[in-house]
């Protein structure tokens, strides 16, 4: 064993390195790419440049050596207040001392790189209370006076981004509405253009807190501006600030932006994540492509114009994790630019590469994303940064993780793409030759979800398109409700398939064998569109729909061929803003009960005629109440011949009532009871279950008995899942199985529900999202559980029932 493969295999230490690039520097270039994959799988923090390697990297005379550095830390924000460095390599020293220094203390907002890296530029945080961000350029290779660009005491606004041209000669970014370019080497300004809205003759700029995004082209020539709310996108050209194009106002055109090589094509973003391409000699567009990102924060052009590489955060994932994973986690599109034989210009979507690991807990959707994710594209493939609250993140064109951090950082690449810069109180450079993946690395499998994926996306024909085309989501916004027969047969939830579109028709899926889904949309239902609530009959053979509207109502359609049966018309209730229905059968689904809640009754409906068997409005416990009846749940027992109604005024209640008479049969106010989300009668009658919140805000359930006398804390509140908050959740699901006993789903407020087993007194599973972001449906027999969200539905098992234990605790465990 050689020394240079002693130290290879040892723990990475900083003088094993040392060692390590002494002998590097011996070995020829055979010998070297033998060892270099060895050497990359030392972590890139564990591998600076030593100061040799860097003065001659900083020189041009880079080494093939030099590639095996994974990163060079260049300062700290105070040194670029100083205009010195901690090390320097380079001969012509300046004295810094008596010149005046720039002001960092609250950070910095953007930096620029060029190549070579023997500077940056700098833009330093605003302070708001007095001045703007000072905007300078800071020597990393020897102490320095700072060259100005913009001092923050002339101005009242920070730059969010800074762009160096390539060969390094022009500095460029914007502040209070305007776009400034100056000479990198002198500070001197080259040109200032004013963007107006409107007509030219109106005095009206757009805001300074706008973003401004920059690119230039691969030659230099042309710079590419977007901004990211006022619909401005234009191509300037560099050498004298003349605007070459702008595009109208109107066309739904911001930043980010990126040009080709000779700055011919601009492509640029455009709503709920497209990109599209133009012309820039005369701004007609050319190819516009859906990427499927929530949204798009960075955009780069392949050198060779035949790609782009858009940015952004994506929701869902790997179809194992499909219906889970409902945060935009950091995501690219690749996107092949096509030239038909007669010249017209595509965009045809490829990979979607997803870094794993790292990136799950990273919000690639925050509003510090927006300003911080940068995207190259250099002979190596395309590379994405995202800098956001709780992390950053580089990844390459095959999502795989080079760098990340878990705290915030802004950053940019050099225009080459050699190095990326990043700045926290740190500034380092990572270079991207040196954080590439061993030969032999291959991407850990993601883990698998639980249970098996249903649905992974929606045919293209729900929306007219033609046979073959690309599925869409299930869901351009979030799923609040679904419903879903026993044994997974069929599942139903409201959709948003057009992103342009307030429209949100209903989704019925049906499985015959183990293959793809039957998939259609439900009839419209005129004066009546929004989607309140869903239930599947017991027998799975009938879909119950509550819509509010003009005319709201509740309509009946038949699974099997996905036609109306009947529609029955409610009374006029409050906007459908206010208004919240809630349906349930009865066991034998031979009735339906609706209620409604802000106008505090329940309508019972013979579920083959649609017509009304009793409508029962619930009185006020206390008259005058300033709150009023609420009906915030109801259920019906097996045979539809006693309904449970859960109330809330003044206090919460459970009331039982006779169909047929209207009588009362039970009056309840449990203990402790604040917020009723489910009720369900035990297959024989004999009690009735009540989940809920406390009045402390404690998922728990309570049984009462019927057929006797359950007066006011007659009893107490079995707790679920103490640590799960649920305050003012309204929305829930219980069932009653025959092997479980009661099952409930409760939502929560903090981004996570459960489902809990009474029988097993245990949490039978723990769903990673909160009502507005997915939908969790239980079955009528409370066998089957299936989580929707905008990117997939998985079906979740469930344990399997302690037989035993229930007949030792008897029919339930009581606390």
């Amino acid at each position: 064993m050689t020394p240079l493969d002693t130290l290879l295999a040892a723990r990475p230490s900083e003088a094993g390195w040392r060692e390590i690039c002494r002998l590097l520097e011996g070995l020829d270039d055979a010998a070297l790419a033998a060892v270099a994959p060895r050497v990359l799988r030392w972590p890139a923090g564990q591998r600076p440049m030593p100061d040799g390697w860097w003065a001659r990297w900083v020189a041009g005379d880079i080494r093939p050596c030099h590639a095996l550095a994974g990163t060079r830390r260049l300062g700290r924000l105070d040194s670029v207040e100083t205009g010195t460095v901690p090390v320097p390599v380079e001969d012509d020293r300046e004295d810094a001392d008596g010149s005046e220094g720039a002001y960092f203390v609250s950070g910095a907002s953007a930096v620029a790189a060029p190549p070579g890296l023997r500077w940056l530029a700098l833009a330093a945080a605003a302070e708001w209370h007095h001045n703007g961000g000072d905007i300078v350029r800071w020597h990393t290779t020897r102490d320095a006076p700072l060259v100005w660009y913009l001092s923050g005491g002339e101005y009242d606004d920070e730059a969010y981004d800074i762009a160096v041209s390539p060969d390094g000669a022009t500095v460029v970014t914007a502040v209070e509405g305007a776009w400034h370019a100056w000479s990198a080497a002198t500070g001197e300004p080259l040109w200032q253009v004013r963007p107006w809205l409107g007509d030219e003759d109106d005095d009206v700029c757009f805001g300074r807190d706008d973003v401004v995004r920059f690119a230039f082209s691969g030659d230099g020539e042309r710079l590419a501006v977007g901004t990211g709310s006022t619909d401005v996108v234009a191509v300037v050209e560099v050498s004298t600030g003349k605007v070459l194009l702008r595009v109208p106002e109107g066309q739904d055109a911001f930043g980010p932006v990126a040009l080709d090589g000779e700055g011919r094509l601009l492509a640029h973003a455009g709503p709920a994540g497209r990109v599209v391409v133009r012309e820039v000699v005369t701004g007609a567009v050319l190819a516009t492509a859906e990427t499927g990102l929530t949204s798009v924060g960075a955009l780069a052009v392949s050198p060779d114009g035949r790609g782009v590489f858009a940015v952004g955060g994506a929701v869902g994932g790997a179809p194992e994790r499909a219906g889970l994973a409902t945060a935009a986690c950091p995501a690219a599109r690749l996107l092949a630019v096509r030239r038909s034989s007669d010249d017209e210009l595509t965009l045809e979507p490829g990979a979607l590469p997803r870094p794993e690991g790292f990136a799950e807990g990273l919000d690639a959707d925050a509003p510090s994303a927006a300003l911080t994710t940068r995207a190259i594209w250099t002979g190596d493939g395309p590379y994405g940064f995202i800098g956001a609250d709780f992390g950053s993140l580089l990844f390459d064109g095959q999502g795989r993780t080079l760098w990340a951090d878990p705290a915030p950082a802004i950053a940019a690449f050099t225009p080459d793409g050699a190095a990326l810069v990043t700045v926290q109180d740190d500034i380092e450079a990572w270079f991207l030759a040196g954080l590439a993946p061993p030969g032999d690395a291959t991407a850990a499998p993601p883990e698998p979800g639980p249970g098996r994926v249903l649905l992974t996306g929606l045919p293209a024909t729900l929306v007219g398109a033609p046979a073959g085309a690309p599925p869409l989501p299930c869901s351009h916004w979030s799923i609040p409700v679904a419903a879903v027969a026993d044994d997974a047969r069929a599942l139903a939830f409201g959709a948003k398939l057009d992103r342009d579109s307030a429209d949100r028709p209903q989704i019925l899926c049906t499985w015959d064998g183990a293959g793809d889904p039957r998939v259609v949309t439900l009839p419209r239902v005129a004066e009546a569109a929004y989607l309140s609530d869903l239930a599947f009959a017991p027998d799975g053979s009938a879909l119950a729909r509550a819509l509010l509207g003009e005319r709201s109502c509740v309509v009946l359609d038949d699974v099997p061929g996905a036609t109306t049966r009947w529609r029955h018309v409610l009374p006029s209730t409050a906007p459908h803003g206010e208004e919240r229905l809630r349906l349930a059968f009865s066991g034998d689904g031979s009735r339906l009960v609706c209620a409604l809640h802000t106008a505090g009754s329940a309508t019972v409906i013979d579920a083959a005629t649609g017509d009304a068997v009793r409508t029962i409005d619930e009185p006020e416990a206390r008259p005058g109440h300033w709150r009023g009846v609420r009906m915030e749940a109801a259920a019906l027992d097996r045979a539809g011949a006693r309904v449970a109604l859960g109330a809330k005024d003044a206090a919460s209640r459970v009331v039982v009532r006779d169909v047929a008479t209207g009588a009362t049969l039970l009056r309840a106010e449990p203990a402790g009871l604040r917020q009723i989300t489910g009720l369900a009668f035990s297959p024989d009658g004999g009690e009735l279950a009540v989940a809920g919140a406390t009045d402390r805000g404690h998922a728990a359930l309570w049984l009462l008995p019927l057929g006797g006398t359950a007066g006011e804390g007659a009893e107490r509140p079995r707790l679920a899942v103490p640590d799960l908050p649920m305050h003012d959740q309204p929305e829930g699901a219980l069932v009653w199985s025959a092997t479980g006993g009661p099952r409930a789903s409760f939502p929560g407020s903090h981004g996570w529900g459960a489902v809990w087993e009474a029988r097993g007194g245990t949490v039978v599973a723990e769903v990673p999202f909160g009502r507005a972001d997915g939908a969790v449906a239980l079955s009528p027999d409370g066998g089957t559980l299936v989580t929707v969200t905008q990117f997939g539905a998985r079906r979740w098992p469930f344990p399997a029932v302690d037989d035993g234990a229930a007949e030792r605790s008897g029919p339930l465990l009581r606390p």
